[in-house]
């Protein structure tokens, strides 16, 4: 049997097309369950954004029904994470114009010496695509200097396409928005985009039922009702948030090619409520405007005249003081339903703008009676393995009796766990908010830098008497490879190699032996995305050894986990086992040092009594990493399964970049 921690990832990109609208219900890890989180910036009718509020100066209404504020932070953009793409749309801007503009985000580029003040990506939209020539970086001088070597092709869309090219324009823009969603979506912390554009063509075929039969027309507003909630939803999980900003005033249109004024929200709407579309009925050609997207994601609609550089400044004057918010909404059985979002501000003459409603998604029954119909068909191919295989795919474990550690009282706690004794308890769960934020912004690093590595892993594997005494055990060293790629949580792999760079199979399963893997990526279960896949508790402090420590319980949530421990037997069958624990959190810089995990239930299937695994994390420090990484040092993996009892004891040296191109075989 092997049994790994793995991050399990459903992730589909959207196909957004006209005329062509593909709608996508699947939603990514960015914010999994059902807690939303909103970045809300403050401001007088006309000023800079507010600081200074407190949790007390907010009220958030879904749908007209006050909520409870689960977490608040008061952020300073100077110490936030936060990206900025600016895209210069030379699809949907006329030639003379489009150089104006091009001039207008130099200027904004060298403004203040050149220094942005967050990571920055330009890149230009034309017909043959998006043209990026520099990565992200806060050098405007630089940026500057790389968009003046790449010059504006020559758009092949004219006036005299059909329809001014309205069509082909519309989905060259709303593609390449798609593309940007998916490529940003999944990346800690916040991102801004502004997009330079009188706006995209309209669309066509949505108000006039004399030139669409009523089936046709029918499908097309659900196709596009599909891509309003998926392009919505995909802004909200990943913190996405959206400015136009119309240059039209910088130069001379030309007639085809920028559309009508009438379509942009005028100045005083730019910052005003545009309703969502509540069903596929009442989708219009607006709904997919780059005004209205913007304004619904919480940034405007600006119509800047001949100050473009002021207009971005003033854009990204909306992340210097903002507050962070969450809630969590009421569950509906019901996917798509539309719910308006409202922040009140108790102080006389603040208005408060954040996104302005989201789309809920259904209690996942359906996704637990379609697996389990699923795991029932699994066969019993090995009798010999029966007692820990055939049933790995039949019944869930019995969460529902669970008694997590997050319930239990400290009594209780101590003696399952005697590490707790010199626990010291708190009062109250005041400062859990905070510690959970601070903690997944460690784990959000750790995804961000961890790239591939390799390490140098001592194992060794035993097998228990009934006494819990050594009856057999083999020591083994191999070369312990860690794979994991971009910003899709789970997009990686742990590999055990030997000294020639071969994949080793699974070490010790013939000799009677469990192989247990997976330690290295495990803390990506309490980053900021998968946080809300578990509960938590904050239990007290306690000394880690030198080192003050939070001390935090926490029960993934049945139904909502995507970060699972997996037993696979060798007939191919697999189990998913939902885990609790505690986690001694470093006080002074929020690092996770130790976490010690049990299964939420045991499973009667399968005979699993005991899943234990005890990881110890220590500080690396890699040349090219700008802060070290907290990686296992040690892991203690006690199992008690068909009668056996098992223990490995996995030690890591030596992490070190795997730079060499190695053949490494079929991952699967």
């Amino acid at each position: 049997m092997i049994i790994n921690s793995c991050l399990v990832l459903f992730l589909i990109l959207p196909s957004l097309c006209v005329p062509q609208v593909s709608a996508q219900q699947n939603h990514s890890a960015a914010h999994p369950g059902d807690r939303i989180y909103l970045d809300v910036v403050v401001s007088p009718k006309s000023g800079p954004p507010m600081k200074g509020l407190q949790q007390s100066d907010f009220t958030i209404l879904d749908n007209d029904v006050p909520q409870t504020i689960t977490s608040f932070e008061a952020v300073d953009g100077r110490q936030a994470r936060i990206e900025v793409i600016l895209v210069l749309d030379a699809v949907n801007i006329g030639s003379r114009e489009a150089a104006i503009t091009f001039e207008e985000i130099i200027k904004f580029l060298k403004s203040d010496g050149g220094r942005l003040a967050y990571p920055t990506a330009v890149a230009i939209l034309t017909d043959k695509g998006l043209q990026s020539p520099l990565d992200f970086s806060q050098d405007g001088n630089a940026i500057s200097a790389a968009l003046g070597k790449h010059p504006i092709a020559v758009r092949s869309i004219t006036e005299n396409s059909d329809r001014g090219g309205g069509a082909a324009r519309f989905e060259i823009s709303f593609q390449t928005f798609a593309q940007i969603l998916a490529t940003e979506r999944e990346k800690p912390g916040r991102k801004i985009v502004l997009w330079v554009s009188p706006g995209w063509p309209p669309l066509v075929g949505l108000e006039n039922d004399r030139d669409a039969k009523l089936r046709q027309l029918q499908q097309l507003r659900e196709e596009v009702f599909g891509n309003v909630v998926e392009v919505s939803t995909q802004l909200r999980e990943g913190r996405i948030t959206l400015y136009s900003l119309d240059p039209s005033a910088l130069g001379d249109l030309e007639m085809g090619l920028t559309d009508s004024p009438t379509i942009h929200l005028r100045p005083p709407d730019r910052e005003a409520y545009v309703a969502g579309a509540y069903k596929p009925s009442d989708v219009g050609p607006r709904d997919l405007a780059l005004e209205t997207i913007a304004t619904q994601s919480g940034g405007s609609a600006l119509h800047p005249g001949n100050d473009l550089a002021s207009a971005l400044r003033k854009c990204l004057a909306d992340t210097a003081s903002y507050y962070e918010i969450s809630f969590d909404p009421t569950i509906t059985t019901q996917p798509n339903e539309y719910h308006r979002l409202e922040i009140r501000i108790a102080k006389p003459a603040l208005v408060a703008r954040t996104r302005q409603g989201f789309y809920s998604w259904p209690w996942p029954v359906e996704k637990f009676q379609a697996e389990a119909k699923r795991l029932g068909r699994a066969d019993d191919t090995s009798p010999q393995s029966a007692s820990t295989e055939s049933g790995a795919r039949g019944h869930e474990p019995d969460y529902a009796n669970a008694r997590p550690y997050v319930d239990l009282p400290r009594e209780q706690l101590v003696e399952r766990i005697p590490e707790l004794k010199s626990l010291r308890p708190v009062a109250d769960q005041q400062e859990l908010p905070m510690i959970l934020q601070k903690m997944g912004e460690r784990m959000d690093d750790f995804v961000h830098n961890i790239s591939d590595l390799i390490a140098r892993e001592d194992l060794t594997q035993e097998r228990l008497n009934a006494d819990g005494k050594i009856k057999a055990k083999q020591r083994v060293q191999d070369d312990y490879l860690i794979l994991h790629h971009g910003y899709e949580w789970g997009a990686g792999a742990e590999y055990r190699m030997d000294d020639k760079g071969h994949r080793l199979g699974p070490i010790g399963l013939s000799q009677g032996y469990l192989v247990t893997s997976g330690h290295a990526l495990s803390c990506i279960e309490f980053s900021t995305a998968a946080q809300p896949q578990s509960r938590f508790r904050y239990l007290g402090n306690e000394m880690l050894s030198s080192r003050e420590t939070y001390v935090l319980a926490f029960s993934q949530r049945p139904g909502k986990v995507t970060f699972t421990t997996v037993m696979a037997g060798t007939g191919g069958q697999e189990a998913d086992m939902l885990t609790q624990g505690i986690l001694w959190v470093d006080k002074s810089n929020f690092q996770i040092l130790r976490m010690r995990s049990d299964l939420l239930a045991p499973n009667s299937e399968i005979r699993l009594n005991q899943l234990t695994t005890d990881v110890t994390l220590g500080e690396v420090r890699l040349q090219d990493a700008p802060n070290p990484l907290w990686l296992p040092t040690d892991a203690d993996v006690y199992i008690e399964i068909g009668g056996q009892k098992y223990r490995n004891l996995h030690h890591y040296t030596d992490y070190r970049r795997y730079r060499v191109s190695v053949k490494i075989g079929d991952p699967h």
